[in-house]
């Protein structure tokens, strides 16, 4: 049985091999062990305090295999984006106020913008290797809107996500290497050490003017809004839960940014809370579903449900046992697709 739970002190190591394992650009997931620790003490407080308003609070989560003990993921989400302060590039369409016929009435442009305040953030999404199959990365970010859902008070009104951009085999980033070095010689690799122990320098090497599109070299424009390839998986799964592109791209790789109304999520808008009833037997019913119980200790996995009338439904003991719900409770759930 595989489930996901919020993080614990005692996940720290299988939190600091991820922080390692992870590719290059993942700036939410630091490569010290320190800042490791202080992310999960932080995130254990969240999840115990009571919270009426989205503030400073982050929520990590992991993925366990009960049967083993095995931690195969980890993954979480900021109550507001703004809680550490990044930079981005807005593509815009700047007019060129030109009146002959052969000039453009307008150029793409990248302009440095701050991170909105008013939006929470999904975040820190990583599957081990061996567990990558079955719909493990599938449950594992997906969970985090059940959770949402489940308590929306603590979370904004828009959910956004960076999706980490092109870097080619050899860890080089075309997009920062023709515009970001002109402002900061660091290699990609470099940069990343360095955002890893500090990020405060990053306001310093930014552009002070809007970037003309057409005059960058064309391998960089080629990259702009462009996703990772192991990062292609997770846009799609955004995608058919209604996330958007927001032309928004990352300041270091050009990742896309995407958005969407808490509200409009498939996951959050279509999942629906029942009482479940405790059985021994084996369910008829062979669809399965996501399923997260609807507390600040939260469980969520796969799992079967047979309905016995629109306000019950029956459930596997195992499966109870695994999310920490007795007969008679509630617990939320959305059909896999």
């Amino acid at each position: 049985m595989i489930i996901i739970r919020p993080i614990t002190c005692k996940d720290l190591g299988a939190f600091a091999e991820f922080s390692f394992e992870s590719l290059l650009g993942i700036t939410t997931l630091p490569r010290d062990r320190e800042k490791l620790q202080e992310k999960v003490l932080h995130s254990e407080s969240c999840f115990s305090s009571q919270v009426n308003t989205p503030g400073q609070e982050e929520y990590y989560f992991v993925l366990e295999d009960l049967t083993t003990g095995r931690i195969g993921g980890v993954c979480g989400i900021m109550a507001q984006s703004s809680r550490n302060l990044t930079y981005f590039y807005k593509i815009e369409n700047s007019p060129t106020q030109a009146k002959h016929i052969s000039a453009p009435k307008e150029i793409q442009i990248l302009r440095v913008v701050t991170n909105p305040c008013h939006s929470s953030e999904v975040c820190s999404l990583y599957l081990q290797p061996t567990f990558r199959h079955g719909g493990q990365g599938r449950l594992l970010s997906l969970s985090r809107f059940l959770f949402i859902a489940a308590h929306r008070s603590r979370f904004e009104k828009k959910i956004i996500a960076e999706i980490r951009g092109y870097i080619d085999q050899r860890q080089i980033s075309p997009f920062w290497d023709n515009i970001g070095r002109h402002f900061c010689n660091l290699s990609f690799v470099e940069l990343m050490a360095q955002i890893d122990l500090d990020r405060t320098f990053v306001a310093e090497i930014l552009p002070q003017y809007p970037i003309y599109i057409p005059l960058l070299p064309q391998e960089a424009q080629d990259v702009i809004g462009k996703a990772h390839d192991n990062s292609k998986p997770a846009l799609s799964m955004l995608a058919q839960e209604n996330f958007e592109y927001n032309h928004e791209v990352d300041i270091f790789d050009a990742g896309p940014h995407l958005e969407a109304a808490t509200a409009n999520i498939r996951t959050i808008k279509n999942s629906c809370v029942i009482t479940i009833r405790l059985t021994k037997d084996l369910l008829s019913e062979e669809n399965e579903y996501l399923i997260g119980n609807e507390r600040l200790d939260f469980r969520c996995c796969y799992g079967k449900l047979q309905f016995t009338s629109k306000k019950e439904a029956l459930i596997n003991e195992k499966v109870a046992e695994a999310l920490h719900v007795e007969d008679g409770d509630s617990i939320r759930f959305i059909t896999v697709h």
